[in-house]
């Protein structure tokens, strides 16, 4: 055994297995690097691994049985000791494993200790405004799971450059698709946006969403046809663990959609897929293109989260109906859009009715649709008030799609119009783990904070998203009202007369100038309120005399918004503005008449 130990090391096969190793380590560093920048698919560097383990015992064998000479490689049988040269060559391959092994700690070095730090992420509501998950509740932030995934927006690649609410609808598509399938972590749309142009590191995004694999892709579209690329990215490694290039014309692009987020679902290794298969395909099949582009430039208009948006949706959604009339998801975007729109409006009842039938249209169409259940929801809280229906509607939703952030908030506002507190509180925090990008959910988080008392976690939730998108609406009149609250009731006026909406403004301004002492002033601002709203801000109103002091004007503009079936309403059991008339019997009859009593 001795000489055989012996005869081994003399003819360095202990040295050319060590700079075979190390070579090797070095070159698949170098490799996942270059095949990232060309793009490659995942298959080449597992190619690259599988040639280089091959060739670990052919390099043994060669190794053994030849040697080297000043004549160069001869078998080593035929080689006499005399003449061996084995130990110059040690010699030379000590210097090369010295020099391998000084490059392979440099390349780690470089992997681990001089990565970048993590850089700020622009907001896609206001790109002047920047927030790291630093500055987001340490309730949002969590360690990435190994079943979870970002979908960042696939970038348009077309001549033109005018596609991209195209590659937005299609990244929000697959995005959705993949909350369908249960066991998978899907960061939400606002916080994946959030990169959106953004040329950033992997793995900061991976560790800003907390997810441990991205997906990324381009489309190309030229007339009625259109290559979509797609790669999934492991976060912390960058290794490419699946990437595939689909050429389809436009008309099966939800067969696109769902084949990629099957592919993607294998990669991770998740489910069978099952029953979420079947979801997909439940799908209306897109007939006209026409049809589907109007869509998707209602779904962006409608993103942007204001009423000039919704009004441009709602367009583009009927455009797309009068286009392709049995299109489900054009009518459940054109109920979302139409019931959102009729909140903020004065029209409630023909509103909402549009909504319903909306709604209802999409599910006859497709009643697998996640998005036509929500629509549906929304009339139930906002009009019906039927508490059951709407969370026999949002339950169906999620169950359709486990992973969606806007579902789950929603599930939270219904728990908070209840009274539900607690169960409120963790719906928001497990959308604001979803999407801890989303400005909408976090405003609903702080708000969540607010009713358990922590008005210190709310205050400072609020401040940040002020500070980020500083003209959003209604982020100043819940800053006001926790500055209320707290007594600063100076810094609450100033706040509310910034609030971009002119209702909430002008009630909290009559709030905050009768806590002042200016009684009059208030009630010049409330006047002025009503002057220009009437009774669709009966809600408002009543708010602010509850605060006068005035029961009886509180209490009867409540019935006036009951009688026209203000969406405010929906809020009374657990609003603090109107803890003044909690033990009012009128008060306690028009919460039974809306089936919101204890």
């Amino acid at each position: 055994m001795s000489s055989l130990f012996a005869e081994l090391k003399r003819r360095n096969l202990f040295r050319i297995a060590a700079l075979y190793l190390v070579g090797g380590w070095v070159l698949l560093q170098v490799a996942d690097v270059l095949f990232g920048l060309m793009e490659l698919p995942g298959w080449t560097l597992r190619l690259v691994l599988a040639i280089l383990v091959l060739g670990f015992p052919v390099a043994l064998v060669v190794a053994w049985v030849y040697e080297m000479t000043p004549e160069g490689l001869k078998p080593a049988k035929a080689v006499p000791a005399e003449q061996s040269i084995t130990s110059v060559t040690a010699r030379k391959l000590n210097t090369v494993i010295t020099v391998t092994l000084v490059v392979a700690v440099l390349v780690l070095i470089g992997d681990r200790v001089l990565q970048p730090e993590t850089p700020a992420v622009t907001v896609a509501s206001n790109p002047a405004t920047s927030v790291s998950m630093d500055s987001l509740p340490e309730s949002t932030a969590t360690a990435p799971q190994k079943q979870s995934v970002a979908v960042l927006p696939f970038v348009d690649m077309s001549p033109g450059k005018d596609q991209e609410y195209f590659t937005d609808g299609l990244t929000e598509n697959l995005l959705n698709g993949l909350a369908q399938v249960r066991d998978l972590q899907v960061a939400g749309r606002t916080s994946s946006f959030a990169f959106k142009g953004k040329n950033q590191d992997l793995r900061s995004i991976g560790e800003q969403l907390g997810v441990a694999n991205i997906l990324e892709g381009s489309v190309q579209k030229s007339g009625e046809r259109i290559r979509i690329t797609a790669q999934l990215v492991n976060a912390s490694s960058g290794y490419h663990l699946w990437s595939q290039t689909f050429d389809r014309t436009l008309e099966d692009i939800f067969a696109v959609q769902d084949e990629i987020a099957v592919e993607v679902t294998k990669a991770l290794k998740v489910a069978l897929l099952g029953e979420q298969v079947q979801a997909a395909e439940s799908h209306s099949a897109v007939t006209n293109s026409d049809a589907y582009t109007e869509y998707l430039k209602g779904r962006y208009a409608f993103k942007r989260n204001t009423m000039e948006g919704a009004l441009e949706a709602i367009d583009h959604y009927r455009r797309a109906i009068d286009l392709d009339p049995g299109m489900a998801p054009a009518w459940a975007g054109l109920a979302s859009a139409t019931a959102w729109h009729t909140g903020f409006s004065s029209d409630f009842a023909e509103g909402y009715e549009r909504a319903r039938i909306a709604a209802k249209k999409a599910l006859s169409l497709d009643p697998a649709l996640p998005e036509a259940h929500l629509a549906l929801s929304q009339v139930q809280t906002g009009y019906d008030w039927d508490w059951s229906g709407a969370e026999s509607s949002l339950n169906r939703a999620l169950s359709l799609r486990p992973g969606d952030a806007t579902i789950m908030k929603e599930l939270g506002d219904l728990e908070a119009q209840l009274g539900r507190r607690d169960q409120a509180f963790r719906h928001y925090q497990q959308a604001a783990i979803l999407d801890p990008l989303d400005l909408g959910i976090q405003g609903a988080l702080a708000s969540a904070y607010s009713a358990r008392d922590e008005d210190e976690k709310a205050l400072e939730i609020i401040n940040r998203i002020r500070e980020m998108d500083p003209d959003r609406a209604v982020i100043h009149k819940s800053l006001g009202g926790l500055l209320i609250k707290a007594g600063r009731t100076e810094e609450a006026l100033a706040e509310f007369k910034q609030e971009k909406l002119l209702f909430l403004s002008l009630e909290g301004q009559s709030i905050a100038l009768h806590k002042l002492g200016r009684k009059a002033e208030a009630q010049a601002k409330l006047d002025e309120l009503i002057a220009t709203m009437g009774e669709s801000a009966s809600y408002q109103v009543a708010r602010a005399y509850s605060q006068f002091g005035d029961a009886d004007k509180a209490i009867a503009w409540l019935e006036r918004g009951f009688a026209i079936r203000d969406p405010g309403l929906t809020y009374m059991k657990m609003d603090r503005w109107l803890d003044p008339l909690r033990d009012d019997p009128r008060f306690q009859r028009l919460l039974e008449k809306m089936h919101l009593a204890d």
